[in-house]
């Protein structure tokens, strides 16, 4: 048992002997004076209190490297305090038996509803600290028991967790919530570096990393094995050395949440987040080098059509769906040494020309004024492929235990060699000049593994962090540069999955959460709890980034009617949510033309075969979606900032689903079932000019609801007694409602599956 030694508290605010107290006029913490643990964060606003259970245990945790027990006792700790005018302030101290010493302060600043914790690991020169897991906050539990308490994280671009302390349990990883959510990781991890937990309109707390080096961290919200809920922060040292301990050179935010909302802590996240490097590029509307191809004409997307097999009527079939541009990323089975999903991949420079695509399917795109961009593993090569040697030098080398639900057993190639860069600038040249790609498309790459890499003869920092997204930005910012030379103009690119460190480097990512369950991948640890309305996906990282880009596909679509009437509400969701709906076609076969079927044998990966038929009202809808993204609905949907929706009460329907699109070893693999999902889907919208955009689809088949929109000018920034103007916008045209001052309350029809805006100037 630790021995402590205190210094005198401040007159400033008395603290007893076994504990120490900080408070301003939002927020009231307490540390147990004997071990410096966090033992009650109290909101002073709503009077929720965040830790309910004071509970015992270890304040922080320290990994060494090569040590299989972490480090959490310490033989002597103490604290002082350092009060003044701006704040209250405590420094904590404990020593180990270990060599190892752990310094905290925690300040409590006047007038702001945040404390903020920083932590430092000091090391005897014969010790290698890994990692530290510091603030440790145990015992919580529910918030209230008047309103459901709620998790939102940004896991997989963000997810809302309803009732954690009943949803979550105390086993193992899978159904124990966010045990390890690594960050920078946009597949089994962090985009972003903040989360909240909150009573419904009541209020809460803000957990949060605002850190501009964009270190290597975890954002850890999960049920402990005492029953309680526990949420913690790591940080990984950039640079792992012998006696150079660990320094975190931001800080942890603990603050109040005085709303009771995921949307509070998104916005207070958004004010720090948009004055950093990654968004110093400015937003999309604004920004000179873009694609504008990208933003403004295509209106749907395909992915994973065969790209060595004869698929033109197939793309012929789609354009028509509009007879507008499409974006095709076209699937892996180009190169000369096929791309494929379990049966191989190129390795060096020989494995990849020349390419084998059909020659067809580019006329046909060419010909139809449509774009496309090759599907590639670019950081994945075969170590057993052409360049074997300089591959397996330049392997990315992840320690044993990686802390995150993702094993990340692909072989990966570090950025931050001299290797990739070059093999990746080449390659993509190539496909840009040689063949007229587009845009480029990366699988399985950045945002899908921790930023990190332990080869010591690579020549980088043994670790993880910025250096790392460093590497990737000069390569994909050298390839971009050469592409777009070889193609005689700007050559977007495209990864799986985003990270906001990447904001300023893709220029579109993948995704499939807003499809779930309808989908695999991102969301599949909490498929379940989606289908039972116990998690929902909610636009996080759209809210808080989406003008800055990169532009989302979503959807893990079919035009199938055997995929089901599920299909409305994703597509629907989608695209309200600023997205591009992709039909995807990795894991089944495109639908039958005319007899034909796409023949399992000449894919890359063995689906099954199928003969299903393009559902007419399902291709009418993709037509509905798109031509709305490219018409009026594209300086909201594209160039606009999403703001909070209205609320309004929507019947629920109930829609089935078939799961085929996926792998045939995945757990859900031709699954059937139903979801009750609302009606009627909302969105709100600011365009670039000011003009709101109140978006709504309802996916009803037939029958045409009207609700009452209830507008309060006010909230979206119209100063009272300011003169507004409203319109109705459909794909079909516009229709005046008139003029106000004053909140104003509108009646709403809307049609069955059609887009519908409610637009609001202050133009008359």
């Amino acid at each position: 048992m630790p021995t402590p030694a205190n210094t005198p508290a401040s007159p400033a605010r008395e603290s007893t002997s076994d504990r120490i107290l900080l408070e301003n006029q939002f927020l009231r913490l307490t540390l147990g004076a004997d071990d410096g643990s966090i033992r009650g964060i109290e909101n002073t606003t709503s009077g929720l209190r965040l830790i309910h259970v004071p509970t015992a245990g270890p304040p922080w945790r320290v990994e060494l490297v090569g040590q299989e027990q972490w480090i959490e006792e310490f033989s002597s700790f103490t604290w002082s305090r350092d009060d003044n005018d701006s704040g209250e302030a405590v420094t904590l101290r404990w020593e180990t038996a270990h060599g190892i010493t752990v310094e905290s302060r925690v300040e409590l600043p006047v007038g702001e509803p945040h404390a903020h914790v920083t932590v430092d690991v000091h090391a005897a020169t014969d010790q290698l600290v890994d990692k530290v897991e510091y603030p440790i906050l145990r015992g919580i539990g529910d918030l209230s028991d008047r309103s459901d308490s709620c998790l939102a994280h940004p896991h997989g671009t963000g997810f809302l967790f309803r009732r954690p302390y009943d949803l979550f349990e105390p086993e193992p990883m899978r159904r124990q919530g966010l045990r390890y959510s690594p960050y920078p990781e946009g597949f089994n991890g962090s985009s972003m570096q903040f989360m909240a937990y909150y009573a419904e309109g009541e209020g809460g707390f803000y957990l949060a990393a605002h850190d501009p080096t964009l270190a290597m961290k975890w954002l850890n919200f999960f049920k402990a094995d005492d029953g309680h809920l526990e949420s913690t922060f790591m940080h990984q040292a950039p640079d792992i050395q012998s006696g150079a301990g660990l320094h975190v050179p931001y800080p942890i935010l603990i603050g109040s949440l005085v709303e009771g909302n995921w949307y509070e802590a998104a916005e207070r996240y958004k004010t720090w987040a948009i004055e950093q490097r990654w968004t110093a590029q400015g937003p999309l509307a604004s920004r000179a080098e873009t694609s504008r191809w990208l933003l403004e004409e295509v209106g749907f997307a395909t992915f994973g059509v065969n790209a060595a097999a004869d698929r033109a009527a197939w793309l012929d079939r789609f354009h028509a769906i509009t007879g507008e541009p499409v974006f095709h990323i076209l699937g892996a089975n180009w190169s000369k040494v096929p791309g494929t999903y379990g049966r191989g991949i190129p390795g060096g420079r020989a494995d990849w020309f020349p390419a084998t695509f059909s020659d067809a399917n580019l006329a046909t795109i060419r010909g139809n004024g449509d774009y496309w961009a090759p599907f590639e593993f670019d950081i994945l090569l075969d170590p057993e492929g052409n360049e074997s040697e300089e591959i397996k030098q330049a392997q990315l080398r992840l320690p044993v235990e990686n802390y995150s639900f993702d094993g990340y057993r692909f072989p990966f190639v570090c950025p931050a060699t001299e290797y990739l860069p070059a093999l990746h600038r080449w390659r993509d040249e190539q496909l840009a000049g040689t063949y007229g790609a587009d845009a480029l498309y990366y699988d399985i790459s950045a945002n899908n593994v921790q930023m990190g890499c332990r080869a010591p003869h690579h020549g980088h920092s043994i670790g993880g962090g910025g250096w790392m997204i460093d590497a990737y930005a000069r390569m994909h910012s050298a390839t971009k540069e050469a592409a777009s030379v070889a193609r005689g103009a700007y050559v977007p690119q495209g990864g799986e999955m985003i990270t906001e460190g990447f904001i300023p480097n893709l220029d579109f990512y993948q995704a499939r959460a807003e499809a779930s369950p309808l989908s695999g991948f991102e969301a599949d640890f909490f498929r379940d709890w989606i289908r039972e309305g116990k998690v929902e996906k909610i636009p996080l990282f759209t809210y808080v980034y989406h003008e800055y880009g990169p532009v989302r596909l979503d959807g893990w679509a079919k035009l199938a009617r055997e995929a089901g009437e599920l299909f409305y509400w994703v597509a629907a969701r989608v695209a309200l949510w600023g997205g591009l709906l992709e039909l995807n076609y990795e894991f089944s076969p495109l639908e039958n033309l005319d007899g034909r079927d796409d023949d399992p044998a000449e894919h890359y990966y063995t689906f099954a075969a199928r003969s299903h038929e393009v559902d007419p009202a399902k291709a009418a809808f993709t037509r509905e979606v798109a031509l709305a993204r490219t018409g009026f609905a594209n300086p909201y949907l594209v160039y606009g900032t999403m703001l909070r929706p209205l609320s309004f009460e929507a019947p629920t329907i109930e829609l089935d689903y078939h799961l085929y699109n996926v792998g045939q070893d995945h757990a859900h693999y031709e699954e059937s079932e139903v979801m009750r999902v609302p009606s009627i889907l909302h969105a709100a919208w600011r365009a670039p000019d000011g003009r709101l955009g109140l978006f709504f689809v309802n996916i009803e088949p037939e029958q045409t609801q009207t609700i009452t929109v209830d507008l309060d000018p006010a909230r979206y920034g119209i100063a009272v007694g300011t003169r507004y103007a409203t319109r109705r916008v459909t794909g079909s045209g516009r229709e005046a409602l008139g003029e106000r001052t004053d909140v104003g309350s509108f009646p709403l029809g809307l049609a069955p599956r059609q887009i519908t805006m409610l637009e609001v100037t202050t133009e008359s």
